[in-house]
C-alpha cells in the first residue's frame, strides 16, 4: 500500500472517531443539562435583630435568644450565616462565615449578648452594614435576610431624618438589595411595627413577611423562616415516628414542648432510650424552655419513636448522601397561579437515573392550609428526566399553604418542605351604587404594584343578569401615569341581583404572566352610596375537585400510547422533548453529512487501496 493510501486510510479511522464522540455529544448534553441545572444552591443567611428598648415590653422573655440558638443548631454545615443586633448602631453579633461547628458554638455563646436596652431604630443602617460585602447577584447562592423589628424608623436627629431615612430604604436601599439577589424576611414584633415597610421589604423581593402577636410564637415563626431561607431534607413523622436508613450521616430532631416541665425521651430501633438528662456522646441535647433539638452522629437504622407531644411543628432532618431535591418555589403568589413541581433524587451529588430503583419509589405532592385538611396527590414518574412530576396551584387557598413532597420506598424515605403565601387578589376592588334615577354601580380598582404590574395589566368585566343574558365591557385605566381603573354600570334593573365577573391579565414584578379570575362581584340593589370593598387580604378558599387523582400531563414517548389524540389547546411540549428532538435533528445531519462524505471518498479511492 503507497504512503498516499495509507495516509487516506487514516484519515478515514481518524474521522470515523470524530464521529462516533459527535454522535455521543448529544447524550452527555442530555445528562449534562439537567445537572447543571439542578445543582445545589448553598445558602447564605443573614440574621438582623432588634435590640431597642421597645424589646422589653414585647419580648419579656427575651424569647430572640432562644430562637437564634434555634436557627444556629439547625443551619446546615455548607451555608453561610452572620447575625446582627441594631438599635442607634449595628454590632455584628456573629461574624459572616461558614456556619461549621465553630460558628454553631459562637452563635449559642453570642445569643446571651441578645438585649433589649438599646436606643432608637436604625433599620436603614443595619441593612446597609448586613448586606455591604455583596456586589451583585450569585446564581450559586440563595440569598436570605431575617429582619426581626417592632418599630418604626427612628434616629436620634429627629423626626425630619426618621422620614427620610425610611424614604432612603425604600427608594434607594431596596433597589440595592433585590438587585443582589436577596430574600428579605422579615417579622414585625408589634402593632406599633412599622408594618407597611416591612410588608414592603418582604414583597418587593419575594421575601415572607409575618406579624407575630406574641412573642411565644417567635421559636415558631424562625423555624418557618429558616426553612424557607435553606432547604434541608427531612424524613416524614407520623405521630412521633420516623424511619432512619443507612445513608444518613447525621440527623437533627426538633421537638417542641408544651409546658417546660414536659419531658422528652427519644426511643431507638433497639428500644434503648435517650433523653437530655443521660444520653450517648454521639449525642448532643440543646434543651430550652419550649423546644428540645437533639443531633445524632450516624443514628442507628431503623424505625425511632419521640416519647413527647406531637406538634406540627416538630422535625427530624437529615444529612445524607441519598437526597430529595426539588425546584424552588417562589414566596408569594397569586390565587389562580400554577407551577410544575420536579422532584429528583440524587446519590453522593449524582442524580439517580436507574430505571429498576425509581420504579421503587413513590413520590407524594401534598398541599397543607393553615385551615382544613390536607390535600395529596400521587407524582409522576417521567422516565426520560427520571425525575418526579406534577402540577401545583389549583388547590391552594389563600394565605399560607405548605407545599410538603415526599418521596418512599421500602429502603428509605425522604421530604422537602415549602411554603408560599397566596394572595387572593393584587388589588383593591370598591363597588359602589350610585346616586340617580336610574340604578348604576361603579367599579374601581387599584393594583398592589408589589404582587403585579400594573403597566402589564389588562381588565375586562362581564355583567350577568339572572335571565342568562350577559353583557361584555372594559375595565379602563383613569389615565396611562395611574394605577387606578374604573367601569361604570348603568340602567340595571330595580331590585335585581347582577354578577360581575372580571378577567385580568398581566405580569408579576418577576415576569411570569398570570390570568386571573377572581370570584364574582355580587351587585345588589342597596341604598344610593353603598359600597362593597374587596382587598388582597380577603380570604378565599380553593377551588372544589372532583375525587379523582390527580395525573399531570407528561410528553413521555415511553408511556404515550400511538395515535392519541391530544387537543391542540392542551398539548404543549416540555424542555426534555424539545432538546430530544433537537438532539435527534443533530444526530440525523451528522449521519446524513458523513455518508455523502464518505460516498465521494469511496468514489476517489480505488478499491485496492481500502484493503
Amino acid at each position: 500500500m503507497t504512503f498516499s493510501a495509507a495516509f487516506q486510510v487514516k484519515q478515514v479511522v481518524f474521522m470515523q472517531r470524530i464521529f462516533r464522540f459527535l454522535l455521543a455529544l448529544p447524550i452527555l448534553i442530555w445528562f449534562a443539562i439537567p445537572a447543571l441545572a439542578n445543582a445545589e444552591t448553598n445558602a447564605d443567611v443573614r440574621i438582623i435583630i432588634d435590640v431597642s428598648g421597645s424589646m422589653k415590653y414585647n419580648d419579656p422573655e427575651n424569647l430572640r435568644a432562644p430562637g437564634l440558638r434555634l436557627l444556629g443548631g439547625l443551619m446546615p454545615g455548607d451555608a453561610e450565616s452572620g447575625v446582627w443586633t441594631f438599635a442607634r448602631y449595628v454590632n455584628m453579633l456573629v461574624p459572616l462565615q461558614k456556619a461549621d461547628d465553630t460558628w454553631r458554638q459562637r452563635a449559642q455563646q453570642k445569643s446571651s449578648e441578645i438585649h433589649s436596652h438599646g436606643l432608637f431604630t436604625d433599620i436603614e443602617q443595619a441593612l446597609q452594614k448586613a448586606t455591604a460585602n455583596v456586589k451583585a447577584s450569585d446564581p450559586a447562592k440563595q440569598r436570605s435576610i431575617i429582619l426581626l423589628s417592632d418599630g418604626l424608623v427612628d434616629l436620634h436627629q429627629g423626626k425630619a431624618s426618621s422620614d427620610q431615612s425610611r424614604q432612603n430604604i425604600i427608594n434607594k436601599l431596596l433597589p440595592q438589595i433585590k438587585q443582589k439577589g436577596f430574600r428579605i424576611h422579615t417579622i414585625a414584633l408589634s402593632e406599633d411595627a412599622d408594618h407597611e415597610l416591612l410588608k414592603q421589604l418582604s414583597l418587593a423581593t419575594d421575601g415572607w413577611y409575618h406579624q407575630v402577636d406574641n412573642a411565644d410564637e417567635l421559636e415558631r415563626v424562625f423555624l418557618h423562616l429558616f426553612e424557607q431561607a435553606t432547604q434541608r431534607d427531612s424524613v416524614p413523622l407520623v405521630d412521633n415516628r420516623f424511619t432512619i436508613d443507612t445513608s444518613v450521616n447525621e440527623m437533627t430532631i426538633l421537638v417542641f414542648r408544651e409546658n417546660e416541665t414536659d419531658v422528652t425521651q427519644l426511643v431507638q430501633p433497639d428500644q434503648k432510650n435517650q433523653s437530655h438528662e443521660t444520653h450517648e456522646s454521639s449525642v448532643s441535647w440543646m434543651q430550652e424552655k419550649h423546644f428540645d433539638l437533639i443531633t445524632i452522629d450516624k443514628p442507628m437504622s431503623g424505625e425511632w419513636f419521640i416519647d413527647g407531644n406531637i406538634d406540627p411543628d416538630n422535625r427530624v432532618m437529615v444529612l445524607t448522601d441519598l437526597r430529595m431535591e426539588t425546584i424552588d418555589l417562589p414566596n408569594n403568589i397569586l390565587a389562580g397561579e400554577q407551577f410544575d413541581i420536579v422532584a429528583k433524587l440524587t446519590d453522593h451529588g449524582k442524580q439517580i437515573d436507574r430505571q429498576d430503583f425509581l420504579q421503587l419509589v413513590t413520590a407524594e405532592l401534598s398541599t397543607q392550609p393553615l385551615q382544613g385538611e390536607p390535600i395529596n396527590n400521587k407524582m409522576t414518574l417521567n422516565n426520560q428526566t427520571a425525575t418526579f412530576m406534577a402540577n401545583l396551584g389549583k388547590l391552594f387557598d389563600s394565605g399560607q399553604n405548605d407545599i410538603v413532597i415526599t418521596a418512599k420506598s421500602d429502603t428509605f424515605e425522604r421530604q422537602r418542605r415549602q411554603s408560599v403565601n397566596v394572595v387572593a387578589l393584587p388589588f383593591d376592588v370598591t363597588v359602589t351604587q350610585l346616586d340617580g334615577d336610574s340604578r348604576s354601580h361603579r367599579l374601581s380598582m387599584s393594583a398592589d404594584a408589589s404582587m403585579i404590574d400594573p403597566q402589564s395589566l389588562q381588565i375586562s368585566a362581564l355583567l350577568s343578569a339572572p335571565d342568562g343574558s350577559e353583557f361584555p365591557y372594559e375595565v379602563l385605566r383613569q389615565s396611562e401615569s395611574e394605577n387606578a381603573w374604573q367601569l361604570t354600570v348603568a340602567d340595571l334593573q330595580p331590585e335585581t341581583a347582577y354578577q360581575l365577573s372580571l378577567q385580568i391579565r398581566g405580569e408579576t414584578p418577576a415576569g411570569r404572566n398570570v390570568f386571573l379570575q377572581p370570584k364574582p362581584i355580587q351587585l345588589l340593589d342597596e341604598a344610593a352610596g353603598a359600597s362593597l370593598t374587596i382587598t388582597s387580604e380577603t380570604p378565599i378558599a380553593a377551588e372544589k375537585v372532583n375525587d379523582e387523582p390527580f395525573e399531570p400531563v407528561i410528553i413521555d414517548p415511553v408511556a404515550d400510547e400511538p395515535n392519541a389524540e391530544i387537543p391542540e389547546s392542551t398539548f404543549q411540549l416540555s424542555d426534555t422533548v424539545i432538546l430530544a428532538i433537537g438532539n435527534a435533528v443533530i444526530v440525523l445531519l451528522l449521519i446524513m453529512g458523513f455518508w455523502f462524505w464518505h460516498r465521494s471518498r469511496r468514489r476517489q479511492l480505488l478499491p485496492g487501496d481500502l484493503l
